[in-house]
């Protein structure tokens, strides 16, 4: 997935009126980030910069199926990817700050890395797209609630180089 996160950072913040409409309402698209990115993938699958994907892949797990957003195949190898939407604007007084996303419930970030954690592939990431951008000191205070035991997740992104609108956020679980 490193050797393709570059071009989702580049589709993705080509969409700056989209994120900028989206704060301004405080909505959340999952959904429409869900497009988005299979449109890329088309395109990069296309172009052949990656073997395949499937949208919605579906596992047997220990406690019933789950279903991972993305499996992408690189160079044989299998990339689970889970997306999250994190508008943090608070536009319509809505209490979804960041730490509203990194509870440890059926809402937030942690969820997909206990899932991710519990499935077999390759590579695991979850990509988060918050908009806007938090500074770093809200980041910070906020990747601190990640529980050491939900996996070693590292992220590969910093929030100081993203413009105002949106900060992808790339977590990979570290081998």
């Amino acid at each position: 997935m490193e050797t393709i996160l570059q071009a989702i950072h580049r589709w993705f913040l080509a969409k700056r009126d989209h994120f900028v409409a989206f704060a301004e309402t405080d909505t959340r698209l999952e959904g429409w980030l869900k497009g988005e990115l299979i449109v890329l993938l088309v395109g990069l699958r296309d172009d052949g910069l990656i073997e395949s994907f499937d949208r919605e892949a579906k596992f047997i797990a220990p406690h019933g199926r789950k279903q991972v957003d993305f499996r992408v195949w690189l160079k044989g190898r299998a990339c689970l990817c889970e997306l999250k939407a994190l508008c943090i604007s608070q536009a319509a007084g809505t209490p979804r700050n960041l730490q509203f996303y990194f509870r440890d419930d059926d809402v937030g970030v942690i969820k997909d890395f206990w899932k991710l954690r519990a499935l077999p592939g390759d590579e695991k990431w979850v990509l988060g797209f918050v908009y806007p951008r938090p500074d770093l000191g809200q980041w910070s205070y906020a990747t601190a609630s990640i529980p050491a035991d939900a996996g070693p997740w590292q992220c590969l992104t910093d929030p100081r180089d993203f413009p105002p609108h949106l900060f992808v956020a790339a977590w990979r679980l570290r081998p």
